[in-house]
């Protein structure tokens, strides 16, 4: 008997050995038989939307457009405007990422790129992109990499500078500079700029209006925004204010507000007069697209209501977003989760906002099974339309 089982123990584990290298080496054989399907989905992943990557435009649109650049490259600097006229004219249909591509040949491409990703750890990376192409002049085509302009140019914005210096040259902000260009290098670029349009390397269009034929032609080829499922249904609540200056932005005014006659978003609202906790009912929904449903735009630079009156981060004040207490740099692009506690805050940059932090509800609570203390939630009004439901 005995032997018998060590027998068929034997056996069993031979099989399995066996069985294992089969699919081991039919993995192996399917990657040559086709080398293609592999590298065609590691293409596919260098070209994913990271979590930190600079963004520009709609997060959640179907085209995406990404330009590795070089900031001493004077053809990328050309290029700048053009780029500010594409992200104002299909802002909400195409999303634009900037990736860094320093060129060797560039002494201080690297320290520039480094000092771009510096002034993105203070919530700044917008306005040093801007003078280092400004004044590429000053600082680009020189012998010798040097620190010293953009230590200036930190001062000029208005950055903690030693906290830029800090920064500028920690390991960390090497490391993520070094990512994109890895990644670049990977995916075949070599010279700057080089653009990919909907997964596919573009020839740098001569203008503006071939850059235009090219991103229409890729919008009709893909699905339509509106028409992308977010994700799984949920009931998530989240506990928001939103302090502009001297005043607190009132979102229990009725226009607001979403109603059986007047439905602002599905996925996303306020409602029964409240406006200090927002509902969410789909798994993906943004804090932009929440502003959005309200005419609100909302980005790391400026809160623009939807009377046209702009809060935007200057020499002086500075829009801050914090989540629970904690600065987040996502802004527009940062995905509301129950019980969220968040503050929007634009005032002096040097602003304590532990009274404001604490002043953020926790309303949110109470409507969530994982507060019971909190009591019975009150009853919550149905809003929506044909095609939603409550």
């Amino acid at each position: 008997m005995f032997k018998d089982k060590v027998t068929l123990w034997i056996l069993v584990s031979t099989a399995v050995i066996f069985l294992g290298a089969v699919l081991f080496f039919n993995q192996i054989d399917n990657q040559k038989n086709n080398p293609k399907a592999s590298v065609a989905e590691e293409r596919k992943q260098l070209l994913e939307v990271q979590d930190d990557d600079h963004l520009k435009g709609n997060p959640q649109a179907s085209v995406v457009l990404i330009e590795y650049l070089d900031f001493e490259c004077p053809v990328c600097a050309s290029y700048d405007p053009v780029m500010k006229q594409l992200i104002e004219e299909f802002g909400e249909q195409v999303l634009f990422v900037e990736r860094y591509f320093p060129l060797i040949g560039h002494k201080n491409a690297m320290n520039a790129a480094l000092a771009a990703q510096a002034a993105h750890n203070q919530s700044q990376y917008e306005k040093m992109h801007d003078l280092l192409f400004a004044k590429q002049n000053e600082w680009g085509g020189k012998q010798f990499a040097e620190m010293n302009s953009f230590f200036a140019y930190a001062r000029e914005i208005g950055l903690d500078e030693e906290q830029f210096k800090t920064d500028m040259t920690a390991k960390e902000t090497r490391e993520r500079v070094e990512r994109d260009l890895n990644a670049g290098r990977q995916l075949g670029v070599n010279s700057t700029p080089t653009f990919f349009l909907a997964g596919e390397k573009i020839p740098n269009p001569r203008n503006i209006e071939d850059f235009r034929t090219l991103i229409n032609a890729a919008l009709l080829k893909a699905p339509k925004i509106e028409e992308q499922a977010l994700g799984e249904k949920t009931h998530e609540h989240i506990d928001l204010k939103v302090y502009l200056g001297s005043k607190q932005l009132d979102l229990s005014q009725a226009k607001y507000q979403s109603t059986d006659e007047d439905e602002k978003d599905p996925n996303v609202h306020v409602h029964d007069g409240n406006g200090d906790v927002v509902h969410k009912h789909r798994e993906g929904v943004t804090l932009g697209m929440f502003f959005k449903s309200l005419d609100i735009s909302f980005d790391q630079n400026c809160f623009v209501l939807d009377t046209g009156e702009k809060y935007c981060s200057d020499e002086k004040n500075q829009l801050r977003f914090l989540v629970n207490g904690i600065e987040d740099s996502r802004f527009a692009d940062y995905e509301l989760n129950d019980l969220d506690r968040v503050l929007i805050n634009y005032g002096p940059k040097d602003e304590s906002l532990e009274n404001k932090i604490n002043s953020v509800t926790d309303l949110s609570c109470m409507y969530s099974e994982k507060c019971p203390e909190k009591g019975t939630p009150p009853t919550e009004g149905c809003v929506g339309g044909l095609g939603t439901d409550c």
